[in-house]
């Protein structure tokens, strides 16, 4: 067992595996097996009984036999408050930020198998995530019992696990990482003992899942066409196609044809689907992520191929041939395999854990590089991945707008007050600030966040010349705070999720999941 420097851990809370690490007493990083020994964690949950819950290898290989007991992919519905997604089993209703917490408490309890007890981590997310989803990570890691010293990016966790190694090494780097279920492309640069986030863009809701789902659709036609009868609308039948599907498409990483035996009602079909067909089925998907690897490129980061030295394949979905050979036919670079696709980003969050839990008890971390040399402090610089503003009226235009206050890439943490906005009308006694989320001026294309409410403002109030103050904040979590002030009255936003959790619900959640056996 470890001492107690070493209770600190960096997770990677995947759509479809997740995985821990840790920095041991020799300042190296290492992956956490779990207790089945292995060292990455089907994200699957198989609901057993009212307070039983199995999550991992086991649950993936009950999905066919138990298939409306299961929850897969719930990292893609994080965000959503429970009016828009929540699962029953046994009479107890699931949220995203609960179900995840049944994840990571399986993650903790394997991990404090292994180096005792564990209460401070590191969560990952995608670069792209919002501000809500990035507060339900947060929330999700709470119930679970941890302390949530950081939520960190996914494409900066793998810039660190490959730059505690070329520190020194002054270079930009291009990191594609396509997981089971996201999607974020992101340029960093490395300077001295700095990593810094130039820009991000990306999808979370494409991933390895999509690739599976075009073949599951694509086994059920040739059934349908055959029988008339469509597997997909039998649960069983889909979880069986679906295994076999992600079967498939890993073959097809290493063979050039995969026999897939789909049988629903006694009647059996055996579709051969060749590397040729994959492909074909996939085309839009592979295109989706050019498109957005041209986009990061070229207009968010202003830069040439030219100007990237090293490129980066994180998630386990870089792993099929046509992603890498898309990358490299772009990029002119072959991608460097210093890093492993499926652990990198678990163990650059130790490695930031590691970092920030020093730097708060103000001691020296002892992370050494693969030579065994100790590094220095590393600086880490994230930005924003979108624009933050408010509804306004615009007098000129007649029409609501929105100003945006914090611009995408800006560098966070970051504090921004605009002073600059006027009340709507004389003698107004209240102010309703919408905040707002999206690259668009117009609202209705932007997502609002919350809103800052200041009611009983004095009387006669001039429209002109009272001003209304709002300060955006980020902190070092990404997690946006806001506040106005008009006439000496100063209130802050209500920013939650719609329909998400209060704080009271977060509490009784985790002491529910106190409560849960959790194999």
């Amino acid at each position: 067992m470890s001492d107690q420097k070493t209770k600190v851990v960096g997770i990677d809370l995947g759509t479809t595996f997740s995985a821990v690490a840790y920095v041991n007493e020799f300042g190296v990083t290492e992956i956490v097996p779990n207790k089945e020994s292995e060292r990455i964690t089907p994200s699957v949950i198989l609901f057993d009984g009212p307070e039983n819950a199995i999550v991992g290898k086991i649950a993936k290989q009950s999905a066919v036999a138990e298939p409306n007991n299961i929850v897969e992919f719930v990292k893609r519905e994080m965000g959503k408050g429970t009016n828009e997604y929540s699962k029953e089993f046994f009479g107890k209703k699931y949220s995203a930020e609960t179900l995840s917490a049944i994840i990571l408490k399986k993650l903790k309890n394997d991990a404090e198998e292994r180096l005792g007890e564990i209460k401070d981590a590191v969560i990952t997310v995608p670069a792209y995530f919002n501000d809500r989803q990035r507060e339900a990570t947060k929330n999700a890691g709470i119930i679970a019992g941890f302390n949530v010293l950081q939520i960190l990016n996914e494409p900066t966790a793998a810039a660190i696990a490959f730059g505690v190694n070329n520190l020194g090494k002054d270079q930009n780097i291009f990191v594609f990482d396509l997981g089971g279920g996201t999607f974020d492309v992101t340029v960093m640069k490395i300077e001295g003992n700095n990593i810094a986030m130039i820009a991000t863009n990306g999808d979370h809701q494409l991933g390895g899942k999509d690739w599976d789902d075009a073949i599951i659709t694509y086994v059920a036609s040739v059934f349908e066409k055959k029988y008339s009868e469509n597997p997909l609308q039998d649960p069983q039948a889909y979880q069986d196609i679906q295994l076999k599907a992600i079967q498939a498409k890993e073959t097809l990483s290493r063979k050039t044809e995969a026999k897939i035996v789909c049988n629903y009602h006694g009647n059996f079909e055996t579709v051969i689907l060749t590397k040729e067909k994959f492909e074909e089925l996939t085309h839009n998907l592979l295109e989706r992520c050019k498109s957005l690897t041209e986009l990061v490129i070229e207009e968010d980061a202003k830069m040439t191929w030219n100007q990237i030295d090293t490129v980066l394949l994180v998630g386990g979905s870089t792993r099929m041939p046509m992603i890498k050979e898309m990358v490299q036919s772009l990029s002119g670079k072959t991608p460097s395999e210093e890093i492993n696709p499926d652990e990198a980003v678990a163990i650059g969050a130790a490695i930031q854990a590691t970092l920030t839990d020093a730097e708060e008890k103000k001691e020296e971390s002892k992370i050494v590089d693969k030579t065994g040399k100790a590094i220095g402090p590393i600086e880490i610089r994230n930005v924003t991945s979108h624009t933050l503003g408010v509804t306004i009226y615009n007098a000129e235009s007649g029409k609501m707008e929105v100003a945006p206050i914090i611009k995408r890439f800006t560098e966070v943490p970051c504090e921004i007050t605009d002073d600059k906005f006027s009340l709507m009308a004389d003698n107004q006694r209240s102010l309703n600030v919408p905040v707002m989320e999206g690259e668009s001026s117009i609202p209705e294309e932007c997502v609002q966040l919350g809103k800052v409410v200041i009611s009983d403002l004095p009387p006669g109030l001039p429209m002109k010349t009272t001003k209304v103050s709002v300060t955006f904040e980020f902190d070092k979590n990404s997690i946006l705070h806001v506040s106005a002030e008009v006439a000496g009255k100063k209130e802050m936003a209500n920013i939650k999720i719609e329909g998400g959790l209060t704080e009271e619900e977060i509490k009784e959640e985790q002491q529910h999941i106190q409560r849960v056996n959790i194999e």
